[in-house]
């Protein structure tokens, strides 16, 4: 009882509590607003939608090659401004080539965006701003400004659930959609960045030797880590693509819907216990080498979570489904059951995986979700071969990545508990 209290209470909890109520508040907004957007656009449209997002979400959290991560935990602050103009710099390179990739495929190549159509030319604006938001919040999070994290995840919440209900009164259709996308991320930069502005000086004092100092300090961070993240979000994305190969754009629809309600427990809990956990494990092992008791204490409360919140989805998941979105989207409450089991463990083992970051192993990580990768075209290819239904191709899934992740949280225990010293800054 001693050690449960020593979870549930405590500075480390109250962290995890500020965050989490401002996305709680956010996601409560969608929530609200999910029934009438859901009855203004067709599965068709959230089909397109979903795809482009789908993108956003393998390039978005990498755009920056993964050094806006090392601001966290930055030894110093004129190491800190330097990985900040560092990933900054890359946003850009990034966000350039990513521009002319797209002019050259959709020139030479436009079968390839078919379902998408010039929509894809939005992805230019979003990635931008993912970088510079990816930026700001690893610097907020490095000064444990918690409170501006959250009101500025409730003032996108809300400007991205009335520009999607207001768009699609006016049957704007995909377009109401991404551009409610675009006009929510842009809100609240201003706002995170005030820090940054202040300490602007300080970041035009960077030379090109700090930031090549810190790009050989933190070089595992592209050379590991960046293909380990972009692996992990191929391996979940590819899923759509896949739908739509086989089973069609409809389909991708009630998927998307599936995904989005399931996500909503990560969104709310997990990114928040992500963003403490990094930091306070991160300035544990700087001090004393041992962070194994945060590990422990982390893993205990995301099990204490994820059991009954699951339990409730799968036990009312139709039901919940059929009610909230109307009879039209049914379908994505059936996909939803088969899918829960894996949601559940990837619950528990995402706000952990920072472990691999913080003792120098993004190496292993890669490795782990390579195997995502390998799992998802094998179980395309006998859907392909075998002709077999969505929903068997969604339990297949289901089942192999939970065997997955119950193995990665196995080494992470390993991992953690054998960690003597901090290989991050090596």
């Amino acid at each position: 009882m001693t050690f449960l209290k020593r979870i549930f209470l405590g500075k480390y909890i109250n962290d995890i509590i500020t965050l989490s109520i401002g996305t709680v508040i956010a996601q409560l907004i969608m929530i609200v607003s999910s029934p009438i957007i859901t009855r203004l656009y067709t599965p068709t449209q959230f089909g397109v939608y979903t795809l482009i997002m789908t993108i956003v979400s393998v390039i978005g959290p990498n755009i920056n090659g993964r050094f806006d991560m090392a601001i966290v935990t930055s030894e110093n602050k004129k190491e800190s401004d330097a990985l900040t103009v560092t990933s900054l710099l890359i946003c850009l390179i990034m966000t350039f080539l990513i521009c002319a990739g797209l002019i050259i495929i959709y020139i030479s190549v436009p079968e390839i965006f078919a379902e998408i159509g010039p929509w894809v030319f939005i992805l230019i604006p979003i990635c931008l701003l993912s970088g510079l938001i990816n930026t700001l919040l690893s610097y907020n999070n490095k000064y444990k400004q918690y409170k501006l994290i959250r009101s500025v995840s409730i003032m996108r919440s809300i400007a991205l659930s009335i520009g999607q209900v207001t768009f699609g009164f006016f049957n704007l259709g995909v377009f109401g959609l991404l551009i409610s996308q675009v006009i929510s991320l842009t809100l609240g930069v201003k706002k995170q960045a005030k820090y940054c502005i202040n300490n602007f000086k300080q970041l035009l004092l960077v030379r090109k030797s700090d930031i090549l100092a810190v790009v050989k300090k933190y070089k595992n961070q592209p050379i590991y880590s960046f293909p380990a993240n972009v692996v992990n979000a191929l391996s979940y994305s590819l899923t759509y693509f896949f739908i739509t190969s086989i089973y069609g754009v409809n389909e991708v629809g009630y998927y998307a819907l599936c995904q989005t309600v399931l996500g909503l427990p990560i969104t709310l809990i997990c990114s928040n216990v992500s963003r403490v956990y990094f930091r306070q494990a991160s300035e544990m092992s700087q001090k004393t080498g041992y962070f194994f008791s945060v590990f422990k204490k982390t893993i205990l409360f995301l099990a204490f979570g994820s059991i009954p919140i699951f339990l409730l989805l799968f036990l009312f998941s139709n039901k919940l489904f059929t009610f909230t979105f109307g009879n039209e989207w049914g379908a994505a409450g059936e996909y939803a059951k088969i899918m829960i089991p894996m949601f559940a463990i990837r619950f528990i083992t995402i706000p952990v995986i920072s472990t691999l970051l913080i003792t120098g192993k993004q190496y292993v990580e890669l490795g782990m979700q390579i195997t995502f990768i390998i799992f998802s075209l094998i179980i395309f290819a006998l859907s392909k071969i075998f002709s077999i239904s969505i929903e068997t191709y969604l339990l297949l899934t289901s089942i192999i990545f939970s065997l997955n992740y119950l193995v990665i949280i196995g080494m992470l225990y390993k991992v953690s508990k054998s960690a003597k010293k901090s290989y991050y800054y090596k």
